[in-house]
């Protein structure tokens, strides 16, 4: 999103998880142009740390924030009012780091540009109460269902499933969906009410928003659970909503209201925020702008493999983690996906109303194989381990990184 790159190509992988990157980020290309940019960071994946804030006049890191007893607090009026919704209703920091953004634009008299990483629907699967009564009264098996397992499932520390000991029946899935659906619904609420800023203020109008995730879960599909070890549709095919401005940059016409089914990546984001804010699209780029003609006929994705210490730690606690421990890359159609692993093997897949089958076709494998070699650099085969502050080892441990 930052660089309009996919990562073979920018470099931040687990194994290099710092944006050392030689080309612009978009909150680079805008700063220089006029734009006040404004991020706000809650993962340390995106921390100034990781050199994330590149670019931003004004970057809010929780990792940099000070701590007391532990605990972090932020020195602001921002802070003070978010204090009940912390300490009574379970809200997350996503809560506090909105109301600062909204802070900040009320301080900002030109164009603006802002990020922010909303990090609720990720393990632990565990929305305030508020919204996770909404989907509890959907659940009716709960005189059989263990709820243990689903818990232990929903804290974060169900990796064990994947490798065969840890049984969960589709009662506990459906349990644990149950949460992570109410995670989203808390995400959903933030949203609205962030957007009903944008209308009271009247910036709505004007302000070209972007919603995207950066992967999605896995429920048991694959014998998998949370987002590592897959590319598979569960994971990469993630949401991405544009509300476009009113007549901004040379568009004459507001584009129309539509549900595409077009294939898009992560990557267009920044060249479609350069397209409308009169910027021209760095050549390094690899995305493209959205609004142009019917869309790709291809798309690309890449993981690394698992994090250390975590890689370390299964592989010496799990026999069989052996099959898990690999990058992977892939290039996906409409109509078919082919997954080349690190270690040299390679899956055609056809796709069909979102499901992936595996098929045999040299032909189309060949094709594909090709052009995931001309578009994508190889994963670096590198070493990644330093040492970690206590709040940082916390953060990634409850979010299953490490």
């Amino acid at each position: 999103m930052f660089t309009g790159c996919y990562p073979s190509r920018h470099g931040v992988f687990n194994s290099q998880l710092s944006l050392t990157y030689d080309g612009p980020t978009i909150a680079e290309l805008l700063s220089e142009n006029g734009y006040r940019t404004l991020g706000f960071s809650n993962s340390y994946h995106t921390s100034t740390e990781r050199n994330f804030h590149r670019g931003f006049d004004y970057y809010h890191d929780v990792f940099e924030l000070p701590r007391f007893l532990g605990k972090m607090y932020d020195p602001s009026l921002d802070f003070l009012r978010f204090l009940p919704n912390y300490f009574l209703k379970n809200y997350d920091i996503s809560d506090l780091q909105l109301r600062r953004l909204k802070t900040q634009l009320t301080q900002t008299e030109e164009p603006f540009f802002g990020f922010i990483n909303l990090n609720a629907a990720h393990s632990p699967y565990d929305p305030p109460s508020k919204f996770r009564k909404q989907f509890e009264a959907y659940f009716d098996q709960w005189d059989t269902v263990d709820k243990e397992t689903a818990k232990h499932i929903a804290t974060g520390n169900g990796r064990d499933y994947t490798l065969g000991d840890n049984k969960v029946t589709e009662t506990e899935w459906n349990l644990v969906k149950c949460w992570y659906d109410g995670e989203i619904r808390y995400t959903d609420y933030l949203l609205s009410k962030f957007i009903d800023f944008f209308k009271n203020e009247g910036l709505y109008d004007d302000t070209l928003l972007i919603v995207a995730a950066d992967h999605g879960e896995h429920f048991g599909e694959h014998n998998l659970v949370y987002h590592a070890y897959s590319l598979f549709e569960e994971l990469v095919n993630v949401p991405l909503i544009v509300k476009w401005p009113d007549g901004h940059h040379g568009h004459n016409r507001a584009l129309p209201s539509e549900i595409s089914n077009n294939l898009v990546s992560l990557t267009d984001i920044a060249p479609t925020i350069c397209e409308w804010a009169g910027i021209e699209t760095p050549s390094g780029m690899q995305g493209r702008d959205l609004t142009i003609g019917s869309g790709r006929d291809a798309v690309f994705a890449e993981y690394d493999r698992p994090q250390p210490p975590k890689r370390d730690q299964m592989l010496e606690t799990y026999n069989g983690f052996e099959e898990y421990d690999r990058g992977l890359q892939a290039i996906r159609t409409t109509e078919y996906k082919l997954i080349r692993t690190t270690t040299g093997e390679e899956t055609l897949y056809r796709i069909q109303n979102g499901d992936e089958t595996a098929v045999e076709n040299e032909k189309v494998q060949h094709q594909l194989s090709q052009r995931m070699n001309e578009r994508l650099d190889e994963i670096p085969d590198g070493e990644h381990d330093e040492d970690l502050d206590d709040h940082v080892k916390d953060h990634l441990e409850k979010m299953g990184y490490i």
